[in-house]
């Protein structure tokens, strides 16, 4: 709330802009048969719901459920002997910045912009080549600090990139397909649920809520109070 608070006050991102990322998630979480979350959100039911900590009501915050997750990493070559479609780790980052917020160099900038470059670099790729991102979002915030952070739109433009559907299903980035920790399912430890939706996404499992053409992923996870950034980039066979 920090964060977003000071977001807000120095970008001119507003209560909607926020709202705009939990409507989004729940969207996607409607064409996900395994979410939590069952029922439509419109922006004004999440400006209207209870508040919890400004500017941030209960319709702002992920869930509190359970869920578990597994993912089997072996050799390229012993993957393609395996019946499921191969998913290969292009590259990876990770970054830590801070301990307690209170000594957060810009509550405005995370770690993201580093551990992301590191990926990148890794890969050989750029933000342009993505075609989905599965980024953590315990609330609205996060995705958008992500955004601006892991450069698909510039410092302080997040609240508005998102605006109007940009991340939503039909919009032109696709952004937490599964549902996100704001409507599918956060047990806590929710990076590992990131990266399994980016693969299926890459595996082309997702159903009704599948990224045409996504033969490249983006899972980041973030840790302790916008501490640690860790970002992981999923390619498919035709980008090895």
């Amino acid at each position: 709330a920090l964060a977003a608070a000071r977001h807000m006050h120095q970008f001119g991102t507003t209560r909607e802009h926020l709202a705009e990322v939990a409507v989004s998630a729940r969207q996607w979480a409607l064409l996900n048969p395994i979410a939590w979350e069952k029922e439509p959100l419109t922006i004004e039911q999440v400006l209207k719901a209870r508040m919890v900590s400004y500017p941030f009501t209960v319709r702002d915050c992920c869930l509190v459920v359970d869920g578990g997750g597994a993912i089997v990493i072996t050799s390229a070559a012993r993957a393609k002997t395996l019946k499921k479609k191969p998913v290969y780790v292009l590259g990876t980052g990770d970054a830590f910045s801070h301990g307690t917020i209170s000594n957060m160099p810009d509550l405005t900038v995370t770690a993201a912009a580093e551990s992301g470059a590191q990926a990148y670099k890794m890969a050989g790729i750029k933000p342009s080549d993505v075609k989905m991102l599965s980024l953590y979002d315990a609330f609205p915030i996060t995705p958008i600090l992500f955004l601006e952070d892991l450069g698909f739109c510039p410092k302080g433009e997040g609240g508005r990139f998102v605006a109007g559907g940009t991340t939503a299903p039909g919009g032109k980035l696709a952004v937490n397909t599964s549902g996100g920790g704001l409507s599918y399912c956060h047990p806590g430890m929710y990076g590992l649920l990131v990266m399994i939706e980016a693969i299926r996404q890459v595996r082309g499992e997702c159903g009704k809520r599948q990224v045409k053409d996504c033969d490249i992923a983006l899972a980041h996870g973030n840790g302790g109070v916008l501490s640690t950034q860790c970002t992981v980039l999923f390619g498919g066979p035709s980008t090895v």
